[in-house]
């Protein structure tokens, strides 16, 4: 096992303290070490959050910044504010546009967990990964919506099933026909049963942002597209710490509005229990939450290699095949449909 080094440990100390408060005690670095941790943070698109960390420790002696990288911090801090500034009010226009044409907008994850955020300017969809995801459960409607966006937005992109993505504005923008699908046949008829079931009987939610009022999905099922959109990356791109801070941000502000009996009754029936295993271990190893805190996975569950678990989370490259082992049909369907994809987008 390689021990994580004091780069990796004080990244995660302000990584923790800018986003859950935690009181942290950073360890002395050289100045190239602290250029290091920057890279990294950057890499990531979590530079934003470190910075509210090293705000929080200020004033601790061993917290010595190089004065010209405390400043490039700061104003990457200050470029994510003003792209959450622009991209909030395009959502914000987005959402009630869609819904004073009667075609009931969703809006998903990331977006929909951004305003949970200590600091939602400094959420990582202002760095790069955010597309604005809405879901439209009803196929009437989300036909409409299509129609609308082909005609009004740009770079519109139909090649994925149940999905179309575009530009409005200059806001990315993903819409769904389906809340979430997986790759595995019959496993993803599990999950739609599911989706339907608890959209049913569990009601809805609602965020806001810019002052509008957005439905979003219920605390329980967000956790659970949360948890599978993390698998879903793990198998196509790799592991991506930002979904794990939103998980543990999610689990923060609305755990207590969570049916953690439901959630661990349908993480058994896809089949999605040991990658559950790694994502607590990631939560409890890293980012301070105690095994109570994640009651989805029996706290005798919890536990593996912390420090790969960090070493995996912060290599910009990831080789997918390394989580096969835990779930290998999910796995195996990605390949096989991914493969499919590129062959329908061969050209004659």
């Amino acid at each position: 096992m390689m021990q994580m080094d004091i780069i990796r440990r004080n990244f995660f100390r302000l990584l923790r303290a800018g986003v859950f408060e935690s009181e942290e005690q950073v360890e002395p670095m050289s100045a190239w070490k602290w250029r290091q941790t920057f890279e990294l943070a950057m890499q990531t698109g979590l530079a934003p959050m470190l910075y509210d960390g090293i705000q929080d420790c200020e004033g601790q002696f061993f917290l010595q910044v190089p004065a010209d990288l405390k400043v490039r911090w700061g104003e990457e801090a200050a470029r994510a504010a003003q792209r959450y500034e622009q991209s909030s009010h395009e959502l914000a226009q987005l959402m009630e546009l869609l819904g004073t044409m009667q075609l009931r907008p969703v809006l998903t994850e990331p977006w929909s967990t951004v305003p949970m955020h200590r600091f939602p300017e400094h959420h990582s969809v202002n760095t790069g990964t955010g597309i604005a995801c809405i879901f439209f459960p009803y196929d009437t409607q989300g036909k409409k919506a299509d129609e609308w966006a082909e005609a009004s937005g740009s770079d519109c992109d139909d090649s994925h099933r149940y999905l179309l993505r575009y530009k409005w504005q200059n806001l990315q923008v993903e819409h769904r026909h389906r809340l979430l699908t997986l790759n595995n046949r019959l496993t993803n008829n599990t999950l739609q049963n599911i989706i339907d079931q608890e959209r049913l009987e569990g009601g809805t939610a609602y965020v806001t942002i810019c002052n509008q009022r957005m439905e979003t999905t219920n605390a329980t099922l967000t956790m659970l597209v949360a948890l599978l959109n993390i698998v879903r990356k793990s198998l196509d791109e790799g592991l991506r710490l930002w979904q794990i801070v939103d998980l543990g941000v999610l689990l923060r502000q609305q755990g207590d509005r969570v049916d953690f009996v439901k959630l661990q009754e349908w993480i058994e029936r896809l089949h999605f229990t040991r990658m559950s295993q790694l994502v607590a271990t990631a939560l409890t190893g890293l980012l301070g939450f105690s095994n109570d805190e994640v009651p989805f996975v029996p706290t005798s569950k919890i536990g593996g290699d912390v420090d790969d678990i960090a070493n995996v989370l912060l290599r910009t490259k990831q080789r997918s095949g390394r989580y096969f082992r835990y779930n290998p049909g999910e796995g195996i369907a990605s390949v096989v449909a991914s493969i499919t994809q590129k062959l329908g987008n061969v050209k004659e």
